[in-house]
């Protein structure tokens, strides 16, 4: 059969528009626009590398949900005004669909009623692959309501040349001294010319404080707070708080340590021979010190070892218009490969799930290890309670004063009365975000 022949002239000019508007017309009819879907997100401005990497991070969620017409909108705000910021949204009803928020601030958000569950868009595997102390951070009475893609960790840092000019011998890889065997070998660097200890109460921040040394409270049996009454009166002042304190007061009272020192980073400059610090100094004691550079646990004052966790996690707004969406970017932004592993690569903390250490071959060795182990193991969250921000700022006072000199007692007893009184001005769901 052959083929029609196209006619000359109007006619067949005619029939060729015709047939394009058809195919125009059809085409039209079976491929709608797509209704661009936007997921509002707020970030804290944490170094530049770190915000590349969020932005790269939001990149490459658009380029592939675009198809869908699912895009996220992210914008960054100081760290010193993120939670003012919150609040603010949050009285307005504006809160994003999506935010990060500090570890403490979890329990104060839900309380007031500001994050929904994450439960639903996480099956069991997955969550299983969180470290759990992610998981215990973002929980609050049964249900989890956020996630972080990192973590952080605090370990005694050594100088194995110093201590051996002192006649100390490290504890094996991945044990920890108890805080007779700790206190002994401050005395023994002391007594060899070596100042000790760094254990940076320079810092401004009440943070620092709590988050360092509650671990001392903790491994001798002690805690903050009640986070059931809520109650700190006749807790924080407790005799194991009491005794665990006055054991941590004697580093200064013995000059192991300063209460007021000069240089930021002493024991990577080569003053002194143990460092009481975060992962965030891995990687710069690494350059200092090469193989001299040792990693072991925080002492303890009991049986078990205790170390301190947390950071910024990611959660939903209980006031999205659509949580799937919100949920698709926690996802996205917490998943091993597009989440997980270029902003730890940024910003060097711990990496959040199991599964994203096979992209960090230095977790294999030592600091690296030592932080991965304790995660897994010993550390634990910070109370989650919606009045965290009061605590931790009458506790560091307290700590700040025991340090200098302040009976221990008397002055756990002053920080229960003064905290004890704002969380009684407070019922429950005022807390605020």
């Amino acid at each position: 059969m052959h083929a029609p022949r196209l006619k000359s002239g109007a006619g067949a000019l005619s029939g060729v528009v015709v047939v394009f508007l058809l195919v125009v017309f059809l085409a039209g009819c079976g491929r709608a626009p797509v209704e661009e879907r936007v997921i509002r997100v707020w970030s804290h401005q944490g170094q530049e590398a770190e915000n590349r990497a969020m932005r790269d991070i939001a990149e490459a969620f658009n380029t592939a949900y675009a198809g869908r017409g699912i895009r996220v909108e992210l914008s960054f705000f100081p760290d010193f005004q993120y939670t003012e910021k919150l609040a603010i949204a949050a009285a307005a009803r504006d809160l994003p669909d999506a935010f990060d928020l500090d570890g403490p601030l979890v329990a104060r958000l839900v309380d007031a009623g500001l994050l929904a569950p994450l439960d639903g868009w996480f099956d069991r595997a997955e969550l299983e692959d969180f470290l759990p102390t992610l998981l215990k951070q973002g929980t609050i009475g049964g249900r989890l309501y956020a996630l972080g893609a990192f973590d952080s960790a605090v370990v005694l840092y050594y100088d194995r040349e110093l201590l051996a000019r002192a006649g100390v011998t490290p504890p094996a890889d991945g044990e920890g001294w108890a805080w007779d065997e700790f206190m002994a070998a401050c005395a023994a660097l002391q007594a060899a010319g070596i100042e000790p200890l760094a254990m940076h109460m320079d810092e401004s921040a009440d943070e620092w404080f709590t988050y360092a040394f509650s671990p001392v409270v903790w491994s001798g049996g002690g805690r903050l707070i009640d986070d059931d009454a809520p109650r700190v009166r006749g807790v924080l002042a407790d005799e194991a708080n009491v005794r665990s304190l006055r054991a941590w007061q004697q580093v200064f009272e013995k000059k192991y340590a300063a209460t007021d020192p000069v240089d930021p980073n002493p024991f990577g400059n080569g003053k002194v021979a143990l460092d009481w610090s975060g992962h965030w100094m891995a990687r710069p004691h690494q350059e200092a010190k090469g193989g001299r550079l040792g990693a072991m646990p925080l002492p303890r004052l009991g049986a078990e070892a205790a170390a301190p966790c947390g950071s910024w996690c990611w959660g939903v707004s209980a006031r999205t218009r659509d949580p799937e969406l919100a949920a698709l970017w926690v996802r996205w932004v917490t998943d091993p490969e597009q989440g997980v592993a270029p902003i730890v690569r940024a910003n060097g903390a711990v990496p959040g799930r199991r599964s994203a250490f096979a992209a960090f071959p230095e977790y294999s060795k030592q600091p690296y290890r030592q932080f991965r182990a304790q995660l897994e193991t010993t550390a634990r969250a910070r109370p989650r309670t919606p009045f965290y921000a009061t605590l931790s700022q009458r506790f560091a006072a307290a700590l700040r004063d025991i340090a200098r000199g302040a009976d221990v007692e008397a002055r756990l007893r002053q920080a229960e009365d003064e905290g004890q009184a704002v969380i009684d001005r407070r019922r429950p769901g005022e807390a605020g975000p």
